[in-house]
């Protein structure tokens, strides 16, 4: 049974409109109670942030991989650099990454473009 079903009863039960009008402002003053705790609280669960956290670790492992290896060839091929993008957007912004792939992707992004294969 709903709280407001509840309060209509025990508001008709009183029988003043006072009584269930007083009823019905303790009621929602609960709601609004009840809402604000469920609003401020973290809803994510612990496992959800131990598999954030380990595809951030994941994501920042194959980006630093992959710029490095990219950069040793001294070129990259536009999808792959926009393939290494799109993860370190993910990882960055996403994710939280905090900033310490940003010069290795800079780096990568002034690597010459070379013709697919």
């Amino acid at each position: 049974m709903s709280e407001s079903v509840l309060i209509a009863i025990i508001g008709g039960m009183c029988g003043g409109s006072a009584v269930a009008a007083i009823i019905n402002q303790i009621g929602e003053a609960v709601r609004q109670k009840r809402k604000r705790k469920y609003d401020t609280e973290d809803t994510e669960s612990e496992d959800v942030k131990a598999i954030k956290t380990g595809l951030k670790w994941v994501l920042y492992d194959r980006i630093r991989f992959l710029g490095q290896a990219y950069i040793k060839d001294g070129s990259i091929d536009l999808d792959d650099r926009r393939i290494l993008r799109e993860m370190h957007n993910s990882y960055h912004a996403g994710l939280g990454g905090n900033g310490d792939l940003d010069l290795l992707m800079s780096q990568v992004d002034r690597l010459p473009l070379r013709m697919e294969e």
